[in-house]
């Protein structure tokens, strides 16, 4: 098994890991990162959605809303855990995803955003954008 740049191969040789790191930001305006963490450290995507951040990375991905499928599979013990719930301060926590190929659920589900969003794929994940006018429901995926 072989994972792209930016992961890493887990301990138990089936997964790749998001190794990939970034400043943490704590509020989006406008699908603009504007102000980054108290906490000047670069972290992984997911110490930093699952320790409250809104968007990470030099891409301003934005993080899945606390509630959302999306948000559980990254933080599935909730806010401040790691993935296998150990107790998070920006410590390694990992964002795994299967092996050889990235599932793009944008191709998959083209509706999945709404007719009024667009599907965004990520590594492991997806992000829903919406048109000038809208914004995103509490579910996280409808515009």
């Amino acid at each position: 098994c072989t994972c792209p740049s930016g992961y890493a191969l887990r301990e138990d040789r089936r997964m790749c890991r998001d190794t990939r790191q970034g400043f943490c930001f704590t509020e989006v305006l406008q699908t603009m990162c504007q102000m980054s963490s108290t906490n000047r450290n670069l972290v992984t995507k997911s110490e930093c959605c699952c320790n409250s951040g809104r968007s990470w990375g030099p891409q301003c991905e934005l993080c899945p809303l606390p509630g959302t499928a999306h948000y559980k599979k990254m933080c599935p013990h909730g806010p401040g855990y790691s993935t296998d719930g150990r107790e998070m301060d920006f410590q390694a926590a990992t964002n795994p995803f299967w092996c050889f190929a990235d599932n793009n659920e944008c191709t998959a589900q083209p509706s999945l955003c709404g007719a009024k969003g667009q599907c965004l794929n990520t590594p492991g994940s997806y992000n829903c954008e919406c048109q000038k006018g809208f914004s995103l429901d509490s579910s996280g995926v409808n515009c």
